[in-house]
């Protein structure tokens, strides 16, 4: 048989001698989504159809048409090229020991804005966008009544600046010519909300009245370790550990081992899905006794997490959790549910503002709620950044926002300190005596 030589025209012989023809993508093309084609036995119909298909791949490298599961190609030298670039090897770039280079959460937030800016110039040469244009979108994005609002148009925008600004480390465009260097648009204010405890009460109360324990724990989680949602939600019950003396100062075990039910000092060792850091922290009370009956329940359901989906169920019929991306939407559309009963039933006892509280809060501002709490009760910055893994300028900076400095303040500083002395002069006369 004379040699073919046809992009991806590839026969296979089977051992009755019986041979059949496919076309075959390459590796690249195998990655942008095209699939292999078995084109049968007949050699002149299989060399039309793959000649057919190569074709189509032409078609798709200029930009043109292309089947439903492969990527679309973008041209070389336009906007929407640009992105793509900066999509593969920012957002989804890696360090050399594999880890990402962007956190996923974050990385989520930057294909939202990507979307917008593909959408507005994709298919345009690089040299389309100027700053005239950048200032063009920025006010068609601020439009009161057509626009995105204040925080996505921002979001957009410095995403903009930072594509460009990868576009003149990649010698793409001049340096000093990144059209997005100045668009003109403050950073909206940031969000401020924290939760008051009477809020607190609410939705933790409401989630056990829908049948959500999991979602009362998570919100006494949230209130008393300042970790971030995903950070629970991917918490595995080996995470809940014994805390020994080494772990922390005499007097602060010998407290936590006083108040512990059976004198053993527990915590949560949570490892923070942005950061990558380890933070444990020790858990007592009512958050001890909800996260150790989460657990029976998990264990009896053949789960590994301590969080459960509680009102689901898998095709098994076990109790499911709160695992992955659709995981996260499910537990935030439960988070909103159990929001919107506490509301209501605030409004029907008649208190309306602590209704119209409810109907701001988001999970996330726990973690904001969290640093304010151990503020008021007079902790030092770093005392919280080991709680909740915030850096101790971010945790300052909250502080100074939301921590007036009063006599009240100083008098509990003061108290702390006192208490303190006292208790190791009391172990050491103790251990002398």
């Amino acid at each position: 048989m004379a040699q073919i030589k046809i992009a991806g025209l590839v026969p296979k012989t089977n051992k009755a001698g019986v041979t059949s023809w496919y076309w075959q993508p390459s590796a690249t093309l195998a990655k942008a989504g095209w699939k292999p084609v078995a084109l049968g036995k007949d050699m002149s119909a299989a060399i039309k159809a793959a000649e057919k298909r190569n074709d189509e791949v032409e078609a798709w490298k200029s930009g043109g048409a292309r089947p439903r599961d492969v990527k679309k190609r973008e041209r070389l030298g336009t906007f929407a090229h640009l992105l793509q670039r900066y999509e593969k090897e920012v957002i989804e770039g890696k360090k050399p020991n594999g880890s990402r280079l962007i956190a996923e959460s974050t990385a989520r937030t930057y294909r939202t804005s990507l979307k917008k800016l593909e959408a507005w110039a994709g298919p345009f040469p690089i040299a389309y966008i100027t700053p005239q244009r950048v200032k063009a979108l920025r006010n068609a994005m601020m439009d009161p009544k057509t626009g995105i609002g204040h925080h996505a148009a921002h979001q957009a925008l410095k995403l903009g600046r930072q594509v460009f600004s990868f576009a003149e480390s990649e010698d793409i465009i001049a340096k000093g010519s990144n059209p997005f260097g100045n668009f003109n648009l403050a950073a909206p204010p940031p969000r401020e909300q924290v939760w008051s405890p009477p809020a607190r009460e609410a939705m933790i109360f409401s989630a056990y009245d829908l049948g959500m324990p999991s979602m009362a724990l998570a919100i006494m989680l949230g209130f008393a370790t300042g970790q971030r949602e995903e950070d629970y939600l991917a918490a595995s019950q080996s995470q809940y550990v014994i805390l020994q003396p080494h772990d922390m100062q005499p007097e602060d075990y010998r407290t936590l081992q006083a108040i512990a039910p059976d004198g053993v000092v527990r915590g949560l060792r949570i490892r923070q899905q942005k950061t990558k850091a380890w933070v444990a922290v020790p858990v007592v009370g009512n958050v001890r006794w909800a996260i150790e009956n989460n657990i029976e329940s998990a264990r009896a359901a053949g789960a590994t997490t301590i969080l459960l989906d509680d009102t689901r169920r898998t095709d098994a019929g076990r109790i499911a959790t709160y695992h992955g991306k659709a995981g996260q939407t499910r537990f935030q559309r439960d988070f909103a549910e159990i929001r919107d009963w506490a509301a209501a039933i605030a409004r029907s006892e008649g208190n309306a503002e602590l209704a119209e509280e409810l109907d701001q809060i988001q999970f996330r501002d726990l973690r904001r709620t969290c640093v304010v709490y151990l503020g008021e009760l007079g902790m030092d910055a770093h005392l919280i950044a080991g709680v909740t893994g915030h850096d101790i300028d971010e945790t300052q900076k909250i502080l100074k926002t939301y921590m007036p400095r009063t006599t009240a303040r100083a008098a509990r500083a003061i108290a702390i300190s006192t208490l303190r002395t006292a208790s190791e002069e009391t172990h050491r006369q103790e251990q002398a005596g």
